[in-house]
Protein backbone atom coordinates (compact mmCIF):
# COMPACT_ATOMS: atom_id res chain seq x y z
CA UNK A 1 0.00 0.00 0.00
CA UNK A 2 1.55 3.22 -0.73
CA UNK A 3 2.67 5.81 2.15
CA UNK A 4 -0.29 8.42 2.35
CA UNK A 5 2.18 11.50 1.64
CA UNK A 6 1.34 14.52 3.83
CA UNK A 7 2.59 16.59 1.26
CA UNK A 8 3.09 16.32 -2.81
CA UNK A 9 4.32 18.75 -5.72
CA UNK A 10 5.38 18.35 -9.34
CA UNK A 11 8.45 19.74 -9.96
CA UNK A 12 10.95 20.23 -12.96
CA UNK A 13 14.84 19.56 -12.56
CA UNK A 14 16.72 19.56 -15.75
CA UNK A 15 14.37 19.54 -17.92
CA UNK A 16 12.25 16.90 -16.91
CA UNK A 17 9.09 16.81 -14.41
CA UNK A 18 9.27 15.01 -11.26
CA UNK A 19 6.95 14.80 -8.27
CA UNK A 20 8.21 15.32 -5.02
CA UNK A 21 6.37 14.19 -2.00
CA UNK A 22 7.21 13.88 1.76
CA UNK A 23 5.50 12.83 5.09
CA UNK A 24 6.13 12.71 8.95
CA UNK A 25 5.30 10.03 10.92
CA UNK A 26 6.18 10.15 14.65
CA UNK A 27 9.86 10.90 14.78
CA UNK A 28 10.72 9.87 11.07
CA UNK A 29 10.71 11.87 7.66
CA UNK A 30 10.03 10.06 4.53
CA UNK A 31 11.04 12.05 1.36
CA UNK A 32 9.85 10.39 -2.10
CA UNK A 33 10.80 12.03 -5.74
CA UNK A 34 9.45 10.31 -8.77
CA UNK A 35 10.22 10.86 -12.44
CA UNK A 36 6.36 11.65 -14.33
CA UNK A 37 7.65 9.95 -18.07
CA UNK A 38 9.91 6.92 -16.63
CA UNK A 39 7.93 6.47 -13.56
CA UNK A 40 11.67 5.38 -10.92
CA UNK A 41 11.11 6.00 -7.46
CA UNK A 42 13.74 7.13 -5.07
CA UNK A 43 12.60 7.07 -1.20
CA UNK A 44 14.54 8.04 1.60
CA UNK A 45 13.33 7.61 5.24
CA UNK A 46 15.22 9.91 8.32
CA UNK A 47 15.22 9.75 11.91
CA UNK A 48 14.69 12.63 13.59
CA UNK A 49 18.03 12.35 15.02
CA UNK A 50 19.71 12.03 12.18
CA UNK A 51 18.33 15.29 10.43
CA UNK A 52 19.53 17.23 13.46
CA UNK A 53 22.84 16.11 13.33
CA UNK A 54 22.44 16.64 9.69
CA UNK A 55 21.69 20.46 10.07
CA UNK A 56 24.47 20.67 13.02
CA UNK A 57 27.16 19.26 10.52
CA UNK A 58 25.53 22.43 8.24
CA UNK A 59 26.54 25.49 10.87
CA UNK A 60 23.12 26.09 10.78
CA UNK A 61 20.73 23.57 13.51
CA UNK A 62 17.93 23.02 13.32
CA UNK A 63 15.05 21.05 15.36
CA UNK A 64 13.00 18.12 13.12
CA UNK A 65 10.06 19.64 13.39
CA UNK A 66 10.98 23.37 12.07
CA UNK A 67 13.04 21.17 9.36
CA UNK A 68 10.21 19.71 8.43
CA UNK A 69 8.16 22.90 8.24
CA UNK A 70 10.69 24.11 5.74
CA UNK A 71 10.95 20.77 3.34
CA UNK A 72 6.85 21.95 3.30
CA UNK A 73 6.99 25.18 2.56
CA UNK A 74 9.64 24.19 -0.56
CA UNK A 75 7.98 21.75 -1.78
CA UNK A 76 4.49 23.73 -1.96
CA UNK A 77 6.64 26.96 -2.83
CA UNK A 78 4.83 28.64 -0.25
CA UNK A 79 7.86 30.52 0.63
CA UNK A 80 11.08 32.15 -1.66
CA UNK A 81 13.68 31.42 1.64
CA UNK A 82 13.50 27.80 0.90
CA UNK A 83 13.86 26.11 -2.95
CA UNK A 84 14.68 22.48 -3.90
CA UNK A 85 16.79 20.92 -6.84
CA UNK A 86 17.87 17.09 -7.37
CA UNK A 87 20.87 16.17 -8.09
CA UNK A 88 22.94 12.79 -9.17
CA UNK A 89 26.01 11.44 -7.16
CA UNK A 90 28.38 13.27 -9.80
CA UNK A 91 27.02 16.67 -9.73
CA UNK A 92 27.15 16.28 -6.26
CA UNK A 93 30.47 15.89 -6.80
CA UNK A 94 31.08 18.32 -9.54
CA UNK A 95 30.12 21.13 -7.18
CA UNK A 96 32.15 19.76 -3.73
CA UNK A 97 35.11 19.27 -6.23
CA UNK A 98 34.55 22.83 -7.46
CA UNK A 99 34.22 24.70 -3.71
CA UNK A 100 37.28 22.58 -2.86
CA UNK A 101 39.71 23.45 -5.88
CA UNK A 102 39.97 20.24 -6.99
CA UNK A 103 38.92 17.70 -10.01
CA UNK A 104 38.11 14.07 -10.40
CA UNK A 105 36.02 11.62 -8.39
CA UNK A 106 37.21 10.57 -5.41
CA UNK A 107 38.43 6.58 -5.94
CA UNK A 108 37.81 3.75 -4.06
CA UNK A 109 34.14 3.94 -4.30
CA UNK A 110 31.18 2.11 -5.81
CA UNK A 111 30.25 4.53 -8.29
CA UNK A 112 27.88 1.78 -10.02
CA UNK A 113 25.96 2.13 -6.80
CA UNK A 114 26.22 5.76 -6.53
CA UNK A 115 25.14 6.53 -9.57
CA UNK A 116 21.99 4.90 -9.03
CA UNK A 117 21.36 7.57 -6.39
CA UNK A 118 19.14 10.93 -6.14
CA UNK A 119 20.25 14.07 -4.00
CA UNK A 120 17.50 15.94 -2.78
CA UNK A 121 18.91 19.57 -1.29
CA UNK A 122 17.30 21.65 0.68
CA UNK A 123 18.15 25.14 0.24
CA UNK A 124 18.02 27.89 2.86
CA UNK A 125 18.37 32.00 1.82
CA UNK A 126 19.04 33.79 5.29
CA UNK A 127 20.22 37.20 4.54
CA UNK A 128 23.30 37.13 4.63
CA UNK A 129 24.33 33.55 3.75
CA UNK A 130 23.23 30.07 2.00
CA UNK A 131 22.48 26.43 3.71
CA UNK A 132 22.11 23.29 1.94
CA UNK A 133 20.82 20.15 3.57
CA UNK A 134 21.38 17.41 1.79
CA UNK A 135 18.78 14.00 1.94
CA UNK A 136 20.30 11.00 0.58
CA UNK A 137 17.33 8.83 -1.61
CA UNK A 138 17.90 5.90 -2.70
CA UNK A 139 16.55 3.93 -5.64
CA UNK A 140 13.28 1.91 -5.18
CA UNK A 141 13.14 0.89 -9.43
CA UNK A 142 9.67 1.80 -10.82
CA UNK A 143 6.16 1.03 -9.09
CA UNK A 144 4.73 -2.11 -8.80
CA UNK A 145 1.54 -2.67 -10.76
CA UNK A 146 -0.56 -4.05 -7.62
CA UNK A 147 0.03 -0.85 -5.68
CA UNK A 148 -0.78 1.80 -8.39
CA UNK A 149 -4.05 -0.01 -8.20
CA UNK A 150 -4.28 -0.10 -4.68
CA UNK A 151 -3.51 3.76 -5.37
CA UNK A 152 -6.64 3.80 -7.91
CA UNK A 153 -9.01 2.61 -5.07
CA UNK A 154 -7.74 4.53 -2.51
CA UNK A 155 -8.43 7.76 -4.28
CA UNK A 156 -11.59 6.51 -5.75
CA UNK A 157 -12.88 5.72 -2.56
CA UNK A 158 -11.87 9.86 -1.21
CA UNK A 159 -13.31 10.80 -4.44
CA UNK A 160 -16.70 8.92 -2.96
CA UNK A 161 -16.53 10.44 0.65
CA UNK A 162 -15.67 13.76 -0.74
CA UNK A 163 -19.32 13.66 -3.06
CA UNK A 164 -21.17 12.00 -0.18
CA UNK A 165 -20.11 14.94 2.46
CA UNK A 166 -20.79 17.93 -0.63
CA UNK A 167 -24.23 16.27 -0.29
CA UNK A 168 -25.07 16.18 2.98
CA UNK A 169 -23.63 19.80 3.43
CA UNK A 170 -26.57 21.29 1.96
CA UNK A 171 -25.67 20.82 -1.38
CA UNK A 172 -28.63 21.94 -4.37
CA UNK A 173 -29.92 18.95 -6.45
CA UNK A 174 -28.59 20.37 -9.87
CA UNK A 175 -25.42 20.01 -8.16
CA UNK A 176 -25.61 17.18 -6.74
CA UNK A 177 -26.82 15.31 -9.35
CA UNK A 178 -24.02 16.44 -11.44
CA UNK A 179 -21.44 15.05 -8.73
CA UNK A 180 -23.99 11.77 -9.41
CA UNK A 181 -22.98 11.54 -13.01
CA UNK A 182 -19.77 12.77 -12.44
CA UNK A 183 -19.14 9.85 -9.67
CA UNK A 184 -20.64 7.58 -12.14
CA UNK A 185 -18.13 8.79 -15.10
CA UNK A 186 -15.33 8.04 -12.93
CA UNK A 187 -16.58 4.59 -12.12
CA UNK A 188 -16.90 3.92 -15.30
CA UNK A 189 -13.62 4.55 -15.87
CA UNK A 190 -12.18 2.77 -13.49
CA UNK A 191 -14.25 -0.18 -14.36
CA UNK A 192 -12.54 0.19 -18.05
CA UNK A 193 -9.08 1.00 -16.17
CA UNK A 194 -9.15 -2.25 -13.92
CA UNK A 195 -10.25 -3.90 -17.19
CA UNK A 196 -7.04 -2.30 -18.92
CA UNK A 197 -4.81 -3.10 -16.35
CA UNK A 198 -5.98 -6.80 -15.88
CA UNK A 199 -4.97 -7.45 -19.79
CA UNK A 200 -2.16 -5.55 -19.66
CA UNK A 201 -0.69 -7.92 -16.72
CA UNK A 202 -1.24 -10.66 -18.74
CA UNK A 203 0.42 -8.94 -22.12
CA UNK A 204 3.24 -7.94 -20.02
CA UNK A 205 5.22 -11.13 -19.41
CA UNK A 206 6.13 -11.16 -23.03
CA UNK A 207 6.82 -7.76 -23.67
CA UNK A 208 9.70 -5.47 -23.36
CA UNK A 209 11.07 -2.91 -20.55
CA UNK A 210 10.01 -0.38 -23.31
CA UNK A 211 6.50 -1.59 -23.24
CA UNK A 212 6.01 -1.55 -20.06
CA UNK A 213 7.49 2.05 -18.98
CA UNK A 214 4.56 3.44 -21.43
CA UNK A 215 2.02 0.96 -19.81
CA UNK A 216 3.32 2.23 -16.32
CA UNK A 217 3.37 6.27 -17.99
CA UNK A 218 -0.15 5.90 -18.93
CA UNK A 219 -1.66 4.71 -15.86
CA UNK A 220 0.73 7.32 -13.68
CA UNK A 221 -1.26 10.26 -15.87
CA UNK A 222 -4.63 8.28 -14.96
CA UNK A 223 -3.44 8.24 -11.47
CA UNK A 224 -2.96 11.78 -11.72
CA UNK A 225 -6.13 12.95 -13.44
CA UNK A 226 -8.05 11.38 -10.61
CA UNK A 227 -5.98 13.06 -8.29
CA UNK A 228 -6.57 16.38 -10.12
CA UNK A 229 -10.21 15.62 -9.59
CA UNK A 230 -9.93 14.69 -5.79
CA UNK A 231 -8.41 18.33 -5.44
CA UNK A 232 -11.08 20.30 -6.85
CA UNK A 233 -13.85 18.20 -5.34
CA UNK A 234 -11.96 18.79 -2.03
CA UNK A 235 -11.75 22.76 -2.61
CA UNK A 236 -15.04 22.56 -3.68
CA UNK A 237 -16.35 21.04 -0.50
CA UNK A 238 -14.33 23.40 1.71
CA UNK A 239 -15.59 26.44 0.05
CA UNK A 240 -19.02 24.80 0.89
CA UNK A 241 -18.20 24.48 4.32
CA UNK A 242 -17.22 28.08 4.97
CA UNK A 243 -19.91 29.75 3.23
CA UNK A 244 -22.38 27.53 5.52
CA UNK A 245 -19.98 28.29 8.58
CA UNK A 246 -20.21 32.24 7.87
CA UNK A 247 -24.01 31.99 7.44
CA UNK A 248 -24.05 29.96 11.05
CA UNK A 249 -22.00 32.85 12.83
CA UNK A 250 -24.54 35.23 11.01
CA UNK A 251 -27.45 33.40 12.85
CA UNK A 252 -25.86 33.22 15.74
CA UNK A 253 -25.05 36.92 15.73
CA UNK A 254 -29.10 37.16 15.24
CA UNK A 255 -30.13 34.91 17.71
CA UNK A 256 -27.61 37.19 20.00
CA UNK A 257 -29.49 40.80 19.32
CA UNK A 258 -32.81 38.95 20.13
CA UNK A 259 -32.02 37.79 23.32
CA UNK A 260 -30.23 41.34 24.36
CA UNK A 261 -34.03 42.74 22.98
CA UNK A 262 -35.42 40.17 25.39
CA UNK A 263 -33.51 40.95 28.28
CA UNK A 264 -34.76 44.76 27.82
CA UNK A 265 -38.05 43.83 27.42
CA UNK A 266 -38.49 41.71 29.70
CA UNK A 267 -36.77 44.50 32.29
CA UNK A 268 -38.87 47.21 31.17
CA UNK A 269 -42.00 45.16 31.57
CA UNK A 270 -40.65 44.25 35.45
CA UNK A 271 -40.13 48.36 35.82
CA UNK A 272 -43.71 48.90 34.56
CA UNK A 273 -45.46 46.10 36.72
CA UNK A 274 -43.65 47.68 39.94
CA UNK A 275 -45.05 51.32 39.03
CA UNK A 276 -48.50 49.50 38.68
CA UNK A 277 -47.98 47.80 42.12
CA UNK A 278 -47.14 51.17 43.86
CA UNK A 279 -50.07 53.01 41.94
CA UNK A 280 -52.57 50.59 43.07
CA UNK A 281 -50.95 50.80 46.54
CA UNK A 282 -51.17 54.43 47.02
CA UNK A 283 -54.93 54.30 45.34
CA UNK A 284 -55.77 51.99 47.66
CA UNK A 285 -54.27 54.07 50.91
CA UNK A 286 -56.40 57.32 49.39
CA UNK A 287 -59.47 55.34 49.11
CA UNK A 288 -59.20 54.13 52.77
CA UNK A 289 -58.32 57.61 53.92
CA UNK A 290 -61.27 59.30 52.34
CA UNK A 291 -63.57 56.59 53.13
CA UNK A 292 -62.28 57.45 57.45
CA UNK A 293 -63.21 60.36 56.95
CA UNK A 294 -66.77 60.17 55.13
CA UNK A 295 -67.44 58.07 58.07
CA UNK A 296 -65.96 60.01 60.95
CA UNK A 297 -67.85 62.90 59.08
CA UNK A 298 -70.86 60.72 59.23
CA UNK A 299 -70.48 60.00 62.97
CA UNK A 300 -69.87 63.52 64.27
CA UNK A 301 -73.12 64.91 62.15
CA UNK A 302 -74.46 62.39 64.25
CA UNK A 303 -73.29 62.98 67.24
CA UNK A 304 -74.61 66.79 66.92
CA UNK A 305 -77.75 65.70 66.02
CA UNK A 306 -78.01 63.02 69.12
CA UNK A 307 -76.97 65.98 71.44
CA UNK A 308 -79.34 68.48 69.80
CA UNK A 309 -82.18 66.33 70.14
CA UNK A 310 -80.96 65.05 73.19
CA UNK A 311 -81.04 68.89 74.61
CA UNK A 312 -84.09 69.25 73.08
CA UNK A 313 -85.58 66.84 75.16
CA UNK A 314 -83.99 68.26 78.74
CA UNK A 315 -85.62 71.47 77.70
CA UNK A 316 -89.22 70.31 77.23
CA UNK A 317 -88.36 68.18 80.46
CA UNK A 318 -87.05 71.25 82.20
CA UNK A 319 -90.54 73.02 81.20
CA UNK A 320 -92.53 70.47 82.50
CA UNK A 321 -90.69 70.11 85.27
CA UNK A 322 -91.17 73.46 86.53
CA UNK A 323 -95.34 73.47 86.15
CA UNK A 324 -95.71 73.10 89.96
CA UNK A 325 -98.61 70.77 91.18
CA UNK A 326 -101.13 71.71 93.81
CA UNK A 327 -99.55 69.31 95.70
CA UNK A 328 -95.93 69.25 95.72
CA UNK A 329 -95.55 73.44 95.32
CA UNK A 330 -94.68 74.02 98.96
CA UNK A 331 -91.64 71.44 99.02
CA UNK A 332 -89.64 72.80 95.08
CA UNK A 333 -86.35 73.76 95.54
CA UNK A 334 -84.62 76.54 93.31
CA UNK A 335 -83.08 74.75 89.76
CA UNK A 336 -80.86 77.21 87.67
CA UNK A 337 -81.16 75.19 84.54
CA UNK A 338 -84.65 75.08 84.56
CA UNK A 339 -84.54 78.74 85.21
CA UNK A 340 -82.00 79.98 82.37
CA UNK A 341 -84.68 77.90 79.66
CA UNK A 342 -87.39 79.39 81.01
CA UNK A 343 -85.55 82.70 80.87
CA UNK A 344 -85.02 81.87 77.31
CA UNK A 345 -88.42 80.73 76.48
CA UNK A 346 -89.65 83.83 77.54
CA UNK A 347 -86.94 85.48 75.03
CA UNK A 348 -88.73 83.38 72.23
CA UNK A 349 -92.19 84.61 72.82
CA UNK A 350 -91.06 87.85 73.15
CA UNK A 351 -89.22 87.86 69.73
CA UNK A 352 -92.17 86.12 68.51
CA UNK A 353 -94.73 88.79 69.31
CA UNK A 354 -92.09 91.50 67.43
CA UNK A 355 -92.05 89.13 64.27
CA UNK A 356 -95.87 89.09 64.71
CA UNK A 357 -96.00 93.20 64.83
CA UNK A 358 -93.74 93.90 62.34
CA UNK A 359 -95.42 91.70 59.63
CA UNK A 360 -98.80 93.72 60.60
CA UNK A 361 -96.84 97.06 59.94
CA UNK A 362 -95.40 95.66 56.50
CA UNK A 363 -98.68 94.50 55.30
CA UNK A 364 -100.14 97.81 56.19
CA UNK A 365 -97.00 99.64 54.30
CA UNK A 366 -97.67 97.26 51.52
CA UNK A 367 -101.24 98.19 51.19
CA UNK A 368 -100.52 102.30 51.11
CA UNK A 369 -97.44 101.83 48.30
CA UNK A 370 -100.00 99.72 46.56
CA UNK A 371 -102.54 102.89 46.92
CA UNK A 372 -99.60 105.39 45.82
CA UNK A 373 -98.64 102.97 42.61
CA UNK A 374 -95.29 101.88 44.31
CA UNK A 375 -94.54 98.45 44.01
CA UNK A 376 -95.56 96.21 46.52
CA UNK A 377 -93.17 94.97 49.81
CA UNK A 378 -92.71 91.57 49.77
CA UNK A 379 -91.78 89.33 52.89
CA UNK A 380 -91.15 86.13 53.84
CA UNK A 381 -92.18 84.06 56.95
CA UNK A 382 -90.13 83.63 59.76
CA UNK A 383 -88.38 80.50 59.61
CA UNK A 384 -87.81 78.98 63.13
CA UNK A 385 -84.72 76.27 63.58
CA UNK A 386 -85.64 73.26 66.03
CA UNK A 387 -83.16 73.27 68.01
CA UNK A 388 -81.17 76.38 66.56
CA UNK A 389 -80.71 79.85 68.00
CA UNK A 390 -80.90 81.96 64.91
CA UNK A 391 -84.46 83.01 63.59
CA UNK A 392 -85.31 85.00 60.33
CA UNK A 393 -87.96 87.17 60.22
CA UNK A 394 -89.47 89.59 56.69
CA UNK A 395 -86.73 89.31 53.56
CA UNK A 396 -86.10 93.54 52.80
CA UNK A 397 -86.41 95.13 49.44
CA UNK A 398 -83.05 93.88 48.62
CA UNK A 399 -84.22 90.14 49.20
CA UNK A 400 -82.10 89.63 52.22
CA UNK A 401 -83.38 88.25 55.42
CA UNK A 402 -83.77 90.28 58.51
CA UNK A 403 -82.34 88.02 61.78
CA UNK A 404 -84.14 88.12 64.71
Amino acid sequence: MDQPWSVTAVWEFRDAEYEVSASKSGESLTVQVEEMHTADQWRGRFEAKHIEELTRKTGNFKQFAVFYNMLQSAITKSSASVTLDLLTYTDLELLRNKKLGSAGISPGKNTSQLQTKRYLILTYSAEFDRIHYPLALSYMGKPDPAALKETIRRLQQELTTNVKQAGHGGQKQSTFVQLRQDYDTLLREKQELEEEFERLQQEAKPTKEGNQTKEMAILKKVINNLEEDLLKEKSKHQKQISKANQEMRALLDEVEELRSSERTLQARVKSLTNELAVLRQSWRSTSVKSSNSRSAAGTTKAHLRQRSSSTERRTTGAVRSRTPSPSGFKGARFNPTAYVHNKQNKQQETKRLNCARTRVGTRSRSNSAEGRGLPPFRSTPVAFVSGGSKKFGPRTSSGKDTEI
